[in-house]
């Protein structure tokens, strides 16, 4: 057993097979970080405590120790939500009235996944799950590819004529064609070696393409406010936690202009964090409303203006991104 085994070992019992690592700021700064938060896996409550610390030269915050990424596995259960979801089916062709409908909340804000103005071509989906991204977008004339952690998610949308590379962004291989765009949502936080990855994607692009996607954002109120139950602490398969300035440095090392940055309007991670909250401070008829909150139907259109307004003032904790290649930058050195 390493030091760090042992460290770990003093701090909760972790699921057969798992194993430590420590690591530094992936920008090569020196050691010298501030210790954020400690918590557990809240999630799936698979056993295992872990600590969350920021660098003092560049402000990246990271989990670590951290699992291996041979070992990390442990912590990606089955039941992992982006897992259980069926490749969806071609959507059918849009009514005026909900064209107009989407055109109004993409004017108030309150649309997720947008894209660039930009012709069909080549998409590589990035963390694809069982495909039903790549299935909406290939019906709106895309042609596409996904990479996918999980081998059973993967075979979900092979059955449905999707071509899906199996692994990790760090292990994969160049995509079948040069992608025009490339998406990743909520998967950044998740890799091992971010910096790596994207010097990866710079040189499976052109010069043209964009990278869009989505990742937690470090800074919201609601993690100042609940502490270790934020929600989007998703400890230990979050290895890196971003803020808008750590982002766009990360994207700077590996040859990226960071174009835009957009808060998505969200509101579930501050109530399932409030009933997380809730739920430990034993307010059992507190938590009985918010729970009908986030789970009535009569409260949709009140969860949606929520999620708009949080949204709106920067503080619904997703951020939305759009990368182009860096003109600067040199995609052989890279």
């Amino acid at each position: 057993m390493n030091e760090q085994q042992g460290k770990g070992q003093q701090e909760g019992v972790f699921p057969a097979g798992v194993e430590l690592e420590d690591v530094d700021c992936p920008h090569g700064c020196s050691r010298d970080d501030e210790p954020i938060e400690k918590t557990s896996d809240l999630l799936h409550g698979i056993s295992g405590q872990f600590h969350v610390v920021r660098c003092r030269h560049c402000s990246l915050v990271r989990t670590n120790p951290r699992p291996t990424a041979a070992t990390i596995g442990a912590y990606y259960p089955a039941d992992y939500a982006p897992y259980m979801a069926g490749a969806a089916s071609p959507r059918k062709p849009q009514k005026w009235r909900h064209r107009a409908k989407h055109r109004i909340s993409r004017l108030l804000g309150r649309d997720v996944r947008r894209l660039p103005e930009i012709a069909c071509g080549h998409m590589l989906e990035i963390g694809c799950a069982s495909g039903a991204y790549l299935q909406e977008m290939r019906a709106k004339g895309w042609s596409v590819e996904g990479i996918e952690y999980s081998e059973e998610a993967a075979e979900k949308g092979r059955q449905m004529g999707l071509d899906i590379q199996v692994g990790s962004l760090e292990s994969a291989t160049a995509p079948l064609r040069t992608p025009d765009l490339v998406t990743a949502w909520m998967v950044l936080e998740h890799l091992h070696h971010p910096l790596p990855a994207l010097r990866k994607i710079r040189q499976w692009v052109g010069d043209d393409a964009y990278f869009v996607g989505v990742v937690p954002d470090v800074e919201a109120f609601d993690r100042k406010l609940f502490g270790p139950l934020w929600y989007s602490w998703h400890l230990p398969a979050h290895l890196y936690h971003y803020s808008q300035q750590s982002l766009q440095s990360l994207f700077q090392a590996a040859g990226w202009d960071l174009l835009a940055v957009r808060w998505q309007p969200n509101e579930r991670n501050f109530l399932i964090s409030l009933e997380r909250w809730l739920s430990a401070q034993q307010q059992p008829r507190a938590l009985k409303f918010v729970h009908w909150l986030m789970t009535a139907r009569s409260a949709r259109k009140f969860r949606r203006w929520v999620g708009w307004g949080l949204g709106l003032t920067r503080q619904s904790g997703r951020m939305e991104f759009w990368a182009r290649p860096s003109r600067q930058a040199d995609k052989a050195t890279l």
